[in-house]
């Protein structure tokens, strides 16, 4: 998230009223949607407040809590003990505070946690007898884009914002002061930098082999994973998370490229600013040592050399390739990573130009055999990025709508209509989320990957990993507009609320026909793994659809499917 437009946010602290009715509420998203902040200088306000002398009174109703007046949350909040909604500080809540959800991106994901999905959590085993003679550089993984970002915190962090770690540290410092950055505010910048809501480990039974591990030391002396905002927890709990998953499926490899914000070249303070080379050392013993018998030795395995067969006989199961290289790894702990600038990371473009978007896709998978081949010869993984990302424009068109009541909604949703995207069906409304931002952007991706997939026999390939936002139960990716935690849009096209395309199962397909086509398995081996991927494919086969309002366009770009 820019600095520039965290400033604006920050100077567009000013509480605008809502009305609401918690009992109604029958979903923590429409209940926590509703909450807001109440401000003693907002006049709007006088009806919900009442005199000083009636706070005793109010509070037996719910409207104020146990603090005292004056800047402070009112509204609803989500119970998990009853599953139901309560008024700040009312009497009916179960709840304690650390039992209740104040904010709808901190709501559950609609995901089965009872099951897993069939096929995708042991997909490398399951397919072994065809591509075990295959290197992790022949293959192409399914990945996700800032993984670990379905659990931020609302923190800043220390490294938070590229380029400025004295304002980082600064906000950092202050972040959780109610007074300076009130909730409602460190709730919008998580809302413009997560990018997931499945865990590091839900991401992984649906089917992912490549993780966007960032990671940053904070000022307080541990690492976390971060994107602008800080980790709840501590980046080497998502890593005990990734490392307890391998152990429970026996012949899956994980690839995960660990650096602070996506720079495999960036070395020294250019890539942890004030983090000396002693403490990313011993942090990096932790991790080798919490992987142990299940880390690439590199004395003894290679990505482009080792079948994947003989990395799951080696139990060289977790390949991380590592930012920083040099100064992170000690001599004796090189062989357990690869060094994280052999990724060949080729961004392309992002939604708000998504014509260039397009065209860029399509050339980087018709070519993609060929990258992949001369990246292999020297180590290198091809990676494509298709994550998107939230224009400054956006972001500060959001902020306004949501924090200053003086703006004008529709001159803000024109200037972010027109101004920040490329997209002639996105009219009247203004993605107010990155997650928002990624799922209409994962509507145009799933044209490139079904163009590749089909293109099969024409030379096209997909990279050796992809990552992007927005992954969905049973390795799916949204392209429809309700949010993963159920926020819901008016006036938009219902029956497409959830629509996803089969992003996982795409890849593994494409992996299947190349192991194939290399005279990898038996002809009937290779046909009954076909037809069983295109029967998964099938569940969740390519729409398109005509929404004049949220950015989805059934002939927009020129289709060549």
């Amino acid at each position: 998230m820019p600095s520039s437009t965290l400033f604006a946010t920050l100077v567009l602290a000013v509480a605008n009223g809502a009305v609401w009715d918690c009992d109604k509420q029958t979903s923590c998203a429409s209940c926590t949607g509703l909450s807001h902040l109440l401000d003693e200088s907002n006049p709007q306000e006088d009806v919900l407040r009442g005199d000083r002398d009636n706070e005793n009174q109010q509070a037996e109703v719910g409207l104020l809590g146990d603090d005292e007046l004056g800047t402070q949350l009112i509204g609803c909040n989500w119970c998990l003990l009853d599953n139901s909604c309560h008024a700040y500080g009312s009497l009916l809540n179960k709840c304690g505070s650390d039992d209740y959800l104040k904010f709808p991106d901190v709501c559950p994901t609609d995901y089965p946690s009872e099951t897993t999905p069939e096929f995708l959590g042991d997909w490398m085993g399951s397919l072994n007898d065809v591509i075990g003679n295959l290197t992790i550089l022949d293959l192409s993984l399914p990945g996700t884009h800032d993984s670990l970002t379905y659990d931020l915190s609302t923190t800043i962090s220390d490294g938070g914002i590229d380029d400025y770690p004295e304002l980082s540290k600064i906000l950092n410092l202050f972040s959780g002061a109610v007074d300076i950055i009130p909730g409602q505010i460190e709730d919008f910048i998580r809302q413009q930098a997560r990018t997931q809501g499945l865990t590091i480990s839900q991401q992984l039974d649906n089917g992912v082999r490549f993780v966007d591990f960032r990671q940053m030391k904070e000022g307080k002396g541990d690492w976390y994973s971060l994107h602008c905002l800080e980790s709840n927890q501590l980046s080497l709990t998502y890593l005990k998370e990734i490392h307890d998953w391998l152990v429970a499926h026996p012949k899956e490899v994980v690839v995960a490229w660990m650096t602070k914000h996506g720079n495999g070249e960036a070395k020294g303070d250019d890539a942890y600013p004030g983090v000396s080379a002693s403490d990313k050392q011993a942090y990096w013993a932790q991790v080798v040592n919490l992987f142990d018998d299940l880390i690439i030795d590199t004395d003894v395995s290679s990505p482009n050399s080792t079948s994947i067969s003989d990395l799951i006989a080696r139990s060289h199961r977790f390949i991380p390739y590592l930012g920083d290289y040099e100064e992170f790894a000690s001599d004796d702990l090189k062989k357990h990573a690869m060094d994280g600038s052999l990724v060949d990371n080729q961004l392309g473009s992002s939604v708000e130009t998504e014509a260039i978007s397009y065209q860029s896709e399509k050339d980087a998978f018709s070519g993609a055999a060929t990258t992949k081949k001369n990246d292999k010869a020297s180590n290198r993984l091809f990676l494509r990025s298709m994550a998107t990302s939230s224009p400054d424009c956006q972001i500060e068109a959001t902020a306004y709508m949501k924090f200053d009541p003086f703006a004008n909604t529709d001159d803000q949703i024109k200037a972010c209509t027109s101004g920040c995207f490329d997209i002639p069906s996105l009219v009247g409304w203004c993605p107010s989320s990155l997650m928002d931002v990624a799922q209409m952007g994962a509507y145009y991706k799933q044209l490139t990957l079904e163009m590749a997939y089909n293109n099969f026999d024409q030379g096209w390939e997909f990279p050796n990993a992809i990552y992007l936002d927005s992954l969905d139960v049973d390795g799916t990716i949204r392209v429809g507009t309700t949010l993963p935690w159920g926020v819901e849009k008016e006036d938009d096209v219902e029956e497409h609320r959830t629509t996803r395309y089969p992003y996982a199962d795409t890849l593994i397909g494409f992996n299947v026909k190349l192991a194939c086509k290399m005279g990898q398995g038996d002809e009937t081996r290779c046909k009954e793994l076909e037809d069983m991927i295109d029967g998964r494919r099938d569940k969740y086969k390519m729409e398109l659809w005509d929404d004049g309002k949220y950015g989805r366009s059934s002939n927009w770009p020129q289709l060549e499917i």
